[in-house]
């Protein structure tokens, strides 16, 4: 195959040659594409060269004169970039890379424009990867065959560059990534047809955007080309954020929601005068209003009934057959322990709650005053709940459904928490903080296969057929239960013996009508590949094509175990609550190089000077989020996951 000899040029003078040979063409028939794999390598090199230098030239060298490449020689700035990015990488003394590129061999347009770097996040193979698409771009059939380096780059949707030098590996590595991209694209990530530009509504930025996380619904509609238009209050701090958002529109929020606020919503819809695909709300006890607008504008989404059961958590425990009950008040509550004869244990919780805030176990009378007491009505609403205590192994299930079928669902273990019986006796923190969330679920198949079939015929008894799900539960009766071991919670065979009429089943906790909060979407993200945000959006515009296309997980199953290390805010009582740290995670990284290649992700959730209420008002702060892996085994990622717990530094004041 063809070479071809590229000069770096730097304030000047020739500082490096490289080059570029073109190996061969792949064509990989499950995923609809071909890849063409060139080895960059260092022919000499004069000194260190930095992407940043302004001065840097490329030229070819060819029997004519030398031509200078420029971003219209690769055909865009993004392909120039990262193919000038990989003639440095090489141009080290004795260097090497191998340069991949990914080539559509269907005509139709991309589903989301960083599709392919999605899939790849934390590939074992791969240093990095460059889309080099726009969001909604077609495609049309080309092939790699006998095209020149600057012929491929320009048709090529993708570069991946692969790890370490290849110059000895190459018969190992080139089937390697063959297996990884027949594994991550093996989907219809081009779609047929022409695209249209959609416009979703959505009903307050609560739940859906962090100021510091570009993930999400922000990441999502910008890669898939989709107008986004914010209901918010007037003054929020995206109401002039034209990058995220196409559109502003003022709506009057409260706490509690006005009665008005479903005619408020349509009201303020209405004055954008342009047609309108969808409408969504991330924060669960707006969904019934929302829903009623849905209705009154002709937009797609279930019954304000169905949301109203699923959003309330006295409600939705009642639909799942508990022996629940409920009050509206501090006194009701109180006055319940009289009236009933409450099945201890119980717990107690608010209605309309979140983040396990003002939960609590409940074992005697005197507790379940206190416990009704410590809920925050100005904070969750004056509504509770009081159900039984499930004491089996908790674990969450994600289920997308679409028109009542089932497209996509993954169950990963919540292990215990401080407040259950068999809870770690070493965290300082009480109640029912999340501690650690392990991807995938170990727990029997026969009983995570009737979680399944239980909660996707619960929410389609409801009417909820369309959307991601976020459901927490617990198996009742369950044939395993934790242990600790050197402080690590391990699943092990159930010791207490089981009646005939005990046997395994599903335990309802709470609905989730969304998908995980932003930052905490990214383990499943990246150990299934399903982006739960952008599955979501597409649900509500009723995207069909491409919500189907994206809800498929890699070819092979989970790509590791991965765990998500929930780091909670703790100080003593004698502080103010203001967090005196910088980003915790750039600290845990800096100080602890040999964890790094075992991290995922992770999100630094507080920033220094922020006032963090203390635990014990029952607002529970996360201070950050850390997603930990291991492809070895799920014991190992255990002992990283709590060796990044002992290695986070923070203080407060």
């Amino acid at each position: 195959m063809a070479t071809t000899t590229f000069q770096i040029w730097s304030e000047g003078s020739l500082a490096a040659t490289v080059d570029v040979q073109v190996l061969g063409v792949s064509r990989h028939p499950n995923t609809l594409a071909e890849s063409v794999d060139c080895l960059f390598s260092s022919v000499d090199q004069g000194r260190h060269l930095d992407r940043a230098d302004e001065s840097l030239q490329i030229y070819s060298i060819s029997k004519q004169e030398p031509t200078q490449w420029t971003p219209a020689s690769c055909g865009s700035d993004s392909r120039s970039d990262f193919f000038v990015q990989a003639l440095l990488t090489a141009s080290n003394p004795g260097g090497q890379k191998l340069i991949r590129f990914i080539i559509p061999l269907t005509e139709g347009y991309i589903t989301r424009s960083d599709i392919v770097p999605l899939r790849f996040v934390d590939c074992a193979l791969v240093d990095r990867v460059v889309s080099f698409a726009k969001p909604l771009q077609c495609f049309e059939t080309k092939t790699g065959q006998s095209l020149s380096i600057s012929e491929i780059i320009k048709v090529a949707t993708a570069g991946i560059c692969a790890k370490g030098e290849p110059s000895t590996d190459l018969d190992v590595l080139i089937p390697g990534l063959d297996q990884e991209i027949d594994n991550r694209l093996s989907f219809p990530w081009i779609v047929p047809g022409t695209p249209v530009e959609k416009t979703l509504a959505l009903v307050t930025a609560n739940g859906a955007f962090l100021e510091i996380d570009d993930f999400g619904i922000r990441r999502a509609v910008a890669a898939m080309g989709i107008r986004l238009i914010l209901l918010e209050v007037p003054g929020h701090w995206l109401e002039n954020n034209t990058t995220v958002i196409d559109t502003f529109l003022p709506l009057h929020l409260t706490d509690p929601q006005s009665d008005e606020i479903t005619e408020e919503i349509v009201a303020s819809l209405k004055t954008y005068n342009k047609p309108i695909d969808g409408i969504i709300t991330f924060a669960d006890t707006y969904w019934p209003s929302v829903a009623a607008a849905a209705s009154q504008l002709g937009l797609p989404a279930a019954t304000p009934e169905a949301l109203r059961i699923a959003t309330n958590k006295y409600e939705s425990s009642v639909y799942a057959g508990h022996e629940a009950y409920h009050a509206s008040s501090l006194d009701e509550a109180l006055a319940l322990p009289s009236k009933h004869h409450l099945p201890y244990p119980v717990i107690v919780k608010p209605c309309g709650g979140w983040s396990s805030e003002g939960v609590s176990l409940v074992n005697t009378s005197d507790e379940f005053e206190r416990a009704v007491r410590a809920i925050s009505a100005s904070r969750h609403g004056p509504e509770m709940v009081i159900e039984p205590y499930c004491d089996g192994p908790e674990y969450d299930i994600n289920i997308v459904l679409q028109d009542g079928e089932l497209l996509f669902e993954e169950v990963c273990d919540d292990l215990p928490k401080s407040a259950d019986p068999n809870g770690p006796t070493t965290c300082s923190l009480g109640g029912f903080h999340e501690l650690y969330s392990i991807y995938p679920s170990v727990l029997p198949e026969n009983e995570l296969q009737m979680a399944r079939e239980y909660f996707v015929e619960l929410l389609l008894s409801l009417g909820l057929r369309d959307g991601v799900f976020h459901i927490e539960g617990r198996i009742e009766n369950s044939s395993v239960e934790y242990i600790h071991n050197d402080g690590i919670a391990g699943l092990a065979p159930r010791t207490m013996t089981q009646s005939q009429d005990s046997k395994p089943k599903p335990f309802l906790i709470e609905i989730n009508v969304r998908p995980p909060g932003s930052a905490a979407s990214r383990l499943p993200e990246s150990t299934h590949g399903v982006e739960y945000w952008g599955v979501a959006v597409l649900s509500a515009i009723r995207d069909n094509t491409r919500m189907r296309a994206l809800a498929q997980p890699f070819r092979t199953g989970p790509q590791y175990t991965g765990i998500m290390v929930f780091i909670s805010a703790d100080f003593p009582l004698t502080c103010q609550g203001i967090f005196d740290s910088d980003n915790v995670c750039a600290d845990l990284m800096e100080r602890r190089p040999d964890l790094r290649p075992h991290i995922s992700s992770s999100n630094c959730l507080v920033k220094r000077g922020d006032k963090v209420p203390h635990p014990s008002t029952g607002r529970n702060t996360f201070v950050a989020l850390v997603n930990v892996f291991s492809r070895t085994s799920r014991a190992e990622a255990q002992a990283i996951a709590h060796e990044v717990r002992a290695a986070v530094r923070y203080s407060f004041i």
